[in-house]
């Protein structure tokens, strides 16, 4: 096994830690990927059921990648000076952030008209969700998860067990009643702020979770095929509770999937390498999202209609909006080699 580097979203970073690469929560990692980008396919061409899929898959696939992502930032973590950690944490995150997020206005106001620059400029610092750049509000998130989690040790560390329970009582609160605030992505922070505190309980107590592995393997398979169930029924009846049990399920039912999948070598290298990616998929994967449905509506013309061209529709773009900012970055690390040099 590997040493492990932080490489969720925080993306990137070779500062290793006497740890070890997680290979399973790759495969999760790169699952978790997929749905966000399959869920962003929200176009006017798309045929009337995708909005019933993109209904499904944002019941529950932000939960799971917030955990996913919360676990790697508890995981990864090296405790060093507050101020140092932030900053570097800022820089990370904000430097790509403003970047991608001020190309997207650019591009927008080419369209558009430049009257609507200093709106989205103002939306991008305090309310990404409200700027046209909308999609990169998680990377916006993920800075404050990561500021805050110091604070989370110290409470662990001072209060013991108390604190997270206390950490779980507030997330549950906030799930029931989030506050609908979209300032600071207020709202999204509170709303998710429970799969946030899961992902650190499930690294905090990682070495007594790996006791009971077997157990959980069985537990995760079981709430896979139990996810299964509740996907096919959500498109013959739709019902909250449904989408309430696909949320809570989805967790352990994408760790059930990927002990399943890191037995395909073939499909276990690819969800890894999408996982390892994550950052700079997240970053760039809209403008090769929206590039295909331009070149599809100039060749075209017309409106998807069948659910078979739909979905070879969405496999296609996806596979290259994953593989387009992969290839990018590698360009950019070459060039940037090469102008060091």
């Amino acid at each position: 096994m590997k040493q492990l580097c932080k490489n969720n979203l925080g993306g990137g970073q070779k500062s290793c830690q006497n740890k070890y690469r997680l290979s399973i929560v790759d495969i999760m990692q790169g699952i978790a990927m997929l749905w966000v980008i399959i869920g962003h396919h929200l176009l006017d061409f798309m045929p009337l059921i995708y909005k019933s899929v993109h209904y499904y898959i944002y019941s529950f696939h932000m939960p799971l990648f917030i955990f996913i992502s919360s676990f790697l930032i508890a995981y990864s973590y090296k405790e060093i000076s507050y101020k140092d950690y932030v900053y570097r944490k800022f820089r990370k995150f904000f430097i790509p952030y403003a970047l991608v997020g001020g190309l997207v206005i650019g591009l927008t106001a080419m369209r558009y008209g430049i009257d609507i620059v200093f709106k989205n400029i103002l939306y991008l610092l305090v309310s990404p969700k409200q700027s046209e750049a909308t999609f990169l509000w998680y990377i916006y998130l993920l800075f404050f998860l990561y500021a805050l989690y110091p604070f989370c040790v110290r409470g662990v560390q001072k209060f013991k067990i108390y604190f997270e329970f206390l950490l779980l009582l507030i997330g549950v609160y906030f799930y029931l009643y989030p506050i609908q605030i979209s300032i600071l992505c207020i709202d999204y922070f509170t709303k998710y702020f429970l799969f946030y505190v899961l992902g650190l309980v499930a690294a905090w107590h990682f070495s007594f979770l790996k006791m009971y592995l077997n157990v959980l393997k069985i537990i995760g398979l079981i709430s896979f095929f139990l996810f299964v169930i509740l996907t096919t029924y959500v498109f013959v009846q739709s019902r909250n509770s449904i989408y309430l049990m696909l949320c809570f399920s989805a967790i352990p039912a994408m760790y059930g999937l990927a002990n399943i999948l890191k037995f395909i070598p073939s499909i276990k290298k690819v969800l890894i390498n999408i996982s390892k990616n994550c950052f700079h998929i997240y970053l760039l994967h809209m403008f090769f999202i929206q590039g295909i449905a331009w070149v599809f509506m100039k060749v075209y013309a017309c409106k998807i209609e069948s659910v078979e061209i739909m979905f070879f529709y969405i496999v296609i773009s996806t596979t290259i909006s994953i593989i387009g900012p992969i290839v990018l970055f590698k360009l950019y690390d070459k060039l940037k080699l090469k102008f060091i040099r």
